[in-house]
């Protein structure tokens, strides 16, 4: 476990200092802390050892997930949807929520399925790629600030994917359904700015909760084709995304089929350019290997 310094705003928090309680890299953590940075609110960040957490946090709040929030006055609160009604409640400037009835029961219905439907997916994706490609993992780590050796982490990488994996039913059937899904949950997200529920110019709670999913899915080389409607601009309320899956990783057949057959023609525009010229090609790869060294 470690807790960074002070983080939010200085000196603005209306609830005194909360300790937010982490893994890196997690999206509904970086839900909560962009909630937290929209209120403006003080609070500490402690960060958790992965899959060491889930029985300090039962032990904490009852329940092994993270993100964990613990107000000043002790009061604890549990899951990025619990987290950002709680402070949207303690302080109601600048809202998460809008005031009238209707429209902040789209919100809430956005914020659920963001929760339920899109950050469950992205999870299960992203730990049936872990599997095909531990270096990615090892990308992800570089945003913790334990201080963890690299060698242990990649030591222990596999095995840890494999228990994670079977505790959030990730496995390649789950994953490749998910990726299957992925253009409709993408099109979902558009139409919800397209009706005005989200993507305003101040981010809701379900801006944040769909947009973090969004941002974790950036990460992925291969679903970048897909990312190119509206619904990715909502991941401009958070900091880049730390960690890579290199191109190559989703097997061609997990993918939909539009994905697929674009990158099977940037495969053949390639094969095609080292036949005419393969002495380019060459020196590119012997580049690559080397600032890969």
């Amino acid at each position: 476990m470690y807790e960074d310094a002070l983080a939010g705003t200085p000196g603005v928090s209306a609830i005194g200092v909360a300790r937010l309680h982490v893994i890196a890299t997690s999206h509904p953590c970086a839900c909560a802390e962009a909630a937290l940075a929209v209120k403006g609110l003080d609070y500490r960040r402690v960060e958790l050892v992965e899959l060491l957490h889930r029985p300090v946090q039962r032990l904490r709040y009852g329940h092994p997930t993270v993100p964990g929030l613990t107000l000043a006055d002790g009061e604890k609160v549990i899951g990025s949807v619990a987290i950002l009604r709680r402070i949207d409640e303690l302080v109601p400037e600048p809202p998460l929520y809008p005031g009238d009835g209707e429209a902040r029961g789209r919100v809430e219905s956005a914020e659920e399925w963001g929760e339920r439907v899109l950050q469950n997916a992205v999870r299960r994706i992203e730990v049936a790629l872990f599997r095909r490609s531990p270096r990615a993992l090892l990308s992800y780590a570089e945003a913790s600030t334990l201080p963890t050796p690299r060698w242990l982490i990649r030591v222990n990488a596999p095995a840890g994917v494999r228990v994670y994996g079977k505790l959030v039913g990730a496995s390649d059937e789950a994953a490749r359904a998910d990726l299957r899904a992925l253009p409709g949950y993408l099109d979902q997200a558009d139409s919800l700015i397209a009706e005005g529920t989200i993507g305003g110019e101040a981010p809701n709670a379900a801006d944040l909760q769909i947009g973090s999913s969004i941002r974790q899915l950036s990460a992925i080389a291969d679903l970048e084709p897909l990312l190119a409607g509206q619904s990715a601009a909502l991941a401009r309320h958070f900091p880049p995304m730390v960690g890579h899956v290199p191109p190559g990783t989703v097997p061609a057949d997990w993918l939909p089929s539009f994905t697929a057959a674009k990158r099977t023609a940037e495969m053949t525009k390639q094969a095609r350019a080292r036949r005419r010229d393969p002495e380019p090609c060459l020196r590119t790869r012997s580049t690559t290997h080397e600032s890969h060294s």
